[in-house]
């Protein structure tokens, strides 16, 4: 770590937290807030790029996927064969989840047995951002902890999707990209972190797969897809978002200008089809990724 970095960390123990990243020791509370508090974006990104790489080397995942968003566990649980077989193939649980009597690691755990054979659950997490109030460092390390705590008790989570709170003008590209790699550091037991383009921008979810994320996410046209594929909103309800849309070239294309090699995933992250990595004649310029 630079001198400057160790200058801009707020008198957290820089070194101690880099030691613990690398030895894959779990990080704390304080741990967390004191991340949010660091100014050194490269530092910190960089650090999360290192457990990023340690998750899954050059690949960045994506997925041509028909997600159910979930706000009752039990009824999830009767409909998911349906689901499945109207073709649905992710689960996406929020933070408004009801859970109907019963904890919620335990409705998660019994809705993970419930599901048929290709259908994930996906958290969708980390509300942040919003109408320009200032961000709470101390909020934002709770929301991820409790997901780390339920990701405990269930395994329930292949992925975890950080969500802003009120559209990308809630929240700066710095704040995002922070958001992203405070997330990557902390949630050591869920093995796969996305980015939103349509939530975050194409660009800023570009630089998301350098600041923590391995997966881009959103809408893909111009594939075997149900046109009527809904998605989610930042306000968490539903509504049809074509404008954010991808063809899959795109999507290749974006991920390769990021440096990394596209992957098409399974609802379990096992691979589908591995595209050829970035052109390392074309990286030789710079690409236009702004924050």
């Amino acid at each position: 770590m630079t001198d400057r970095g160790r200058q801009v960390a707020r008198g957290m123990d820089a070194a101690d937290i880099e030691r613990k990243v690398r030895s894959g020791e779990r990080l704390s509370r304080e741990d967390g807030i004191a991340l949010y508090g660091c100014d050194d974006l490269a530092w910190l990104g960089g650090l999360a790029h290192e457990v990023r790489t340690r998750h899954s080397g050059d690949v960045a995942y994506f997925a041509a996927r028909c997600p159910q968003d979930v706000t009752d566990l039990q009824e999830a649980v009767a409909l998911a064969p349906r689901w499945a077989a109207d073709g649905v193939t992710e689960l996406r649980l929020g933070a408004g989840t009801e859970v109907d009597g019963s904890t919620l690691a335990e409705g998660v755990r019994v809705l993970r047995a419930a599901l048929p054979e290709g259908l994930a659950l996906t958290a969708y997490a980390l509300r942040y951002g919003g109408a320009g109030a200032p961000v709470d460092p101390v909020a934002l390390v709770e929301q991820l902890l409790r997901l780390r705590e339920l990701q405990d008790e269930t395994g329930g989570f292949h992925v975890a999707v950080p969500l802003l709170q009120d559209g990308p003008q809630g929240a700066t590209g710095a704040e995002v990209l922070k958001a992203f790699a405070v997330a990557r550091l902390l949630l050591d037991n869920v093995p796969h972190l996305a980015a939103d383009w349509a939530l975050h921008t194409e660009q800023t979810a570009q630089l998301a797969l350098q600041h923590g994320a391995d997966e881009l996410t959103g809408r893909v046209v111009g594939d075997d897809v149900d046109d009527a594929v809904v998605e989610v909103v930042d306000d968490g309800s539903a509504a049809e978002q074509d404008a954010g849309a991808l063809t899959r070239e795109d999507l290749l294309a974006a991920i390769r200008d990021a440096g990394f090699r596209p992957v098409e995933r399974d609802a379990h992250h096992g691979a589908v089809r591995s595209h050829e990595g970035p052109d390392p004649q074309r990286r030789e310029s710079p690409q236009p990724m702004r924050v």
